[in-house]
């Protein structure tokens, strides 16, 4: 297979040709925006010995983050953790924070996912042999797995998942999509070297049990002791450190005043170990306190089924009375005397100052006028937002003319999600996912002749790699709110864990902001720019959470919005009662809430939490249709207008396609699974939008001697005098 990427041209400044309007016409007009720099960062906290972060977790995911979603690593090691149903984001000493405490129950979805099942296989009574049920069922965990005969502890599932922090090693049976570290095979494996385990605690009330603070385990997880734990006695008058390889159970000493209250203050707590003393030295809010016996430690044994617990322990006992934040893992001893608690150890960023666009006239947002003031707007024929009255008048999109093939001879790895910007030097970068969707770039000076540079990252064969980790799926772009160390922006999936914002200073070096901007999994390109009217960034995600007449996925693309994208972004979870209240007018898939969809250790993808604006239409589009992509945009050239060029698959499976297109699904023909095919979308808002299927923007058939079955548009358009140049 080989791709081709070729080039278009549509007329400007029209998109639509009305059979009885004359064409509008008008000189454009410019308007240069100066940026004012926003980003600032706190000096660098000074520690008071030599010391390097192992990992710190800042625990500032968005508030009401279902379980089964990461909690990443904001400094040190990539080491997300997965939430669990035995903890919540609540707001922190800094940020947010992990309180250990339960999610809502999911018993009642259980029950209502086992009716279903019951359903489907036609067993009422008895148990449900596993074997009539689908392979998804075990895989998101929401049947049990056979527990092997050499195990006492049942495999994780659903129904037990009420771990509040974890990385797992084990738990095979199940859907891993994160790519949790083994906790052994690193210096998370507290042993005999100078570390310093520190994190703020909220103490929730007294228990009169034992609490873990963090617990790493070599696995099977409550197959045995082989565990290194550090607890909160029961209480609150001291902590114990348990490490099984050197036989200690040593009792630290604390203040029981402050760990005692109940509800308390947040409250600073460090462990510094001292190799050569063989000693733990424990401060409270920056205090020596008593001194506790000496104890030499060993690391663990390395584990396949390694791993690491916050808040619980490895079979999900002894939960910790209270919350924890910016828990920080760090070799050396940071902390020798007395100190004063850190500040936050998170990156700040301080509120953003974003630049105003002209007022919208139309959508949310605009003030009601008798007569639309125009003034000396540059304005589109897009719809007849501006037309009082019209008499057979239909509004036909334009098709661009195709113009010459401007590279060819393209092999895979290559993704065909392309985004296109012109740079500050008036050059044009191609941006694209290359092997293991490592983010690559080419560069033109005319448009037509690219050239492959050397970036100085290097990955199987590809010498023109600007962002070295899986994240071919975004849509970089020149943000005029950025300060220049951040001007450019990129919003990408990375690790089937999250969505991502990296940024970068010209295009070229890229670094990715640790926490997710959006804790949901990105099923496909993000469509990413600022709205200068409305004064945010708008982003445009894939979701599955709709099926299809035929009872398949549904491909949707929902609006998601902020005006400070450097914390994540806002999310309004809803109940089960919520959600299940909805599926009585909608067809929501039958698992449901949606987050239960992939298991407890690999997050959802977006959910009806977010509006959807790109779908597909009963009644409008051809049974079995799906939006792939929606390549939105702010048209930069005019207010008010809001272009897309959205990808549309029409599938030939028979769950989802309609009879007469099944047989080409025949591997034989080597037609796949479907046509693709771009069509045209305006908005006035970037909310609402009116899709035009016909004639297709770009359509499918011959393109010069090729025949083409799916023409995939590229983000991106590029103006070079009364033209403007799209790729596909």
């Amino acid at each position: 297979m080989n791709f081709t990427v070729k080039r278009i041209l549509i007329p400007h400044p029209l998109i639509f040709m009305p059979t009885a309007l004359r064409p509008f016409s008008g000189r454009s007009l410019l308007t240069f925006l100066v940026a004012f720099s926003l980003f600032a960062t706190l000096p660098g906290l000074r520690l008071h010995g030599a010391s390097e972060t192992i990992a710190l977790w800042g625990f500032d995911e968005t508030l009401g983050l279902y379980a089964s979603h990461t909690l990443d690593t904001v400094e040190g090691l990539n080491a997300p953790l997965t939430l669990g149903l035995g903890a919540k984001l609540v707001p922190g000493r800094f940020g947010n924070a992990l309180s250990i405490e339960d999610q809502p129950s999911i018993d009642e979805a259980l029950q209502r996912l086992e009716a279903h099942f019951r359903h489907e296989t036609g067993i009422l009574e008895g148990p449900i042999d596993p074997k009539h049920l689908p392979e998804e069922a075990t895989l998101f965990g929401l049947v049990p797995a056979e527990r092997g005969s050499d195990r006492t502890v049942d495999p994780l599932t659903w129904s037990n998942a009420h771990f509040a922090a974890i990385m797992a090693g084990g738990e095979t049976h199940l859907r891993k999509e994160v790519s949790h570290l083994n906790p052994t095979s690193n210096e998370l494996n507290l042993g005999d070297f100078d570390w310093t385990v520190e994190f703020w605690f909220r103490p929730s009330r007294v228990s009169d049990a034992e609490g873990v603070v963090l617990e790493i385990g070599s696995g099977p997880r409550g197959e045995n002791d082989e565990v290194t734990r550090l607890s909160l006695n029961p209480g609150g008058g001291g902590f114990t450190l348990v490490n099984q390889p050197s036989g200690t159970v040593l009792v630290i000493p604390s203040d029981g005043g402050v760990l005692t209250a109940s509800p308390g203050e947040w409250v600073h707590l460090a462990f510094v170990h001292d190799a050569r003393r063989d000693r733990i030295v424990h401060f409270v809010n920056g205090r020596v306190q008593k001194a506790s016996d000496k104890v030499r430690l060993q690391a663990l044994p390395e584990g396949e089924e390694a791993y690491l617990s916050v808040g619980r322990d490895g079979i999900w006992g002894r939960p910790l009375p209270g919350a924890i934040d910016e828990l920080r893992v760090s070799r050396g001893r940071v902390y020798e005397d007395d100190f004063t608690p850190p500040r936050t150890m998170v990156p700040f960023y301080p509120e953003p100052q974003l630049l105003a666009g002209p007022a919208p006239l139309f959508g949310r947002g605009a003030e009601a006028h008798a007569v639309i003031p125009l003034g000396g707007r540059k304005h589109l024929f897009i719809d007849n937002a501006f037309v009082a009255d019209q008499i057979n008048v239909t509004w036909v999109p334009n098709p661009p003319r195709k113009a010459e093939r401007v590279m060819t001879g393209l092999v895979p790895p290559f993704r065909k999600h392309l985004t296109f910007v012109e740079d500050e030097d008036g050059r044009i970068r191609m941006f694209n996912g290359l092997a293991n969707d490592y983010l690559g770039v080419r560069i033109s000076d005319d448009g037509v002749n690219w050239e492959i540079p050397d970036t100085g990252i290097h990955h199987k064969g590809h010498v023109n790699i600007v962002i070295p980790e899986g994240v071919g799926m975004g849509s970089p772009f020149i943000d005029p709110n950025g300060p220049p160390e951040h001007r450019w922006k990129y919003l990408s999936g990375h690790d089937s864990r999250g969505t991502y914002l990296y940024t970068s200073p010209d295009g070229w070096k890229w670094k990715r902001m640790r926490t997710a901007a959006l804790s949901f999994r990105s099923g496909s390109q993000t469509s990413f720019f600022y709205d200068d009217q409305r004064q945010r960034y708008n982003a445009y995600q894939r979701t599955g959470f709709r099926h299809s007449a035929g009872g398949a996925t549904q491909r949707e693309f929902v609006l998601t919005t902020a005006t400070d994208i450097f914390r994540p972004w806002p999310f309004t979870p809803l109940s089960a009662e919520e959600i299940w209240e909805i599926a009585r007018t909608s067809r929501l898939r039958p698992i449901q809430p949606w987050w239960l969809d992939n298991g407890p250790l690999t997050p959802g993808d977006y959910g009806i939490e977010y509006p959807s604006v790109f779908f597909p239409i009963d009644g409008f589009d051809p049974v079995g249709s799906g939006v792939y992509v929606p390549k939105a945009h702010k048209y930069p050239w005019a207010p008010d207008t809001y272009l897309a060029f959205p990808v549309m698959y029409f599938d030939y499976e028979k769950e989802n396609g309609p009879p007469q297109r099944h047989v080409l699904m025949d591997p034989e023909r080597l037609m796949g699974s479907g046509t693709v095919e771009t069509q045209l979308a305006v908005s006035r808002d970037g909310e609402r939008w009116h899709r035009h299927p016909r004639p297709a923007y770009v359509g499918l058939g011959a393109h010069g001697e090729r025949q083409i079955n799916q023409a995939y548009m590229a983000e991106g358009m590029i103006r070079r005098g009364n033209e403007i140049w799209q790729y596909y």
